[in-house]
């Protein structure tokens, strides 16, 4: 805990890679946590599987990249300077406009996550 989530399309390895490494460094600085406790899952929405605005497929103007971040709750300062980190980093390693690139988060009490088992409390 925490891990990303992201829904891209039909990226490469390389792009996921270069992803991967600049979203962890940012969400790490934003929240003052170390890389070894933060995982990223890849989801691949190809046009068959996207609408936006009411257009489906390859008729939907933009195709808008989610990112939801899996957390313990943080400050909102923290959750703010995370997601201009996260939307740069995306951005740059898929060569997105930033207004393409969403952020959510969703809190999770530490008594709601279970390692082994066990809950995180």
């Amino acid at each position: 805990m925490p891990f990303i989530e992201i829904i891209d399309r039909d990226a490469t390895e390389e792009i996921r890679e270069v992803a991967t490494k600049g979203m962890t460094d940012g969400l790490c600085q934003a929240f003052g946590i170390k890389p070894e406790i933060v995982t990223c899952y890849y989801f691949s929405a190809p046009n068959y599987s996207y609408g936006h605005a009411g257009k489906y497929g390859e008729n939907a103007e933009n195709f808008r990249m989610f990112i939801k971040v899996h957390a313990f709750p943080r400050a909102q300062e923290a959750k703010e300077n995370a997601a201009r980190a996260i939307t740069e980093a995306a951005a740059r390693a898929y060569g997105a406009s930033p207004k393409d690139v969403i952020v959510y988060f969703f809190d999770r009490a530490p008594s709601d996550a279970f390692h082994a088992g066990v809950a995180s409390t």
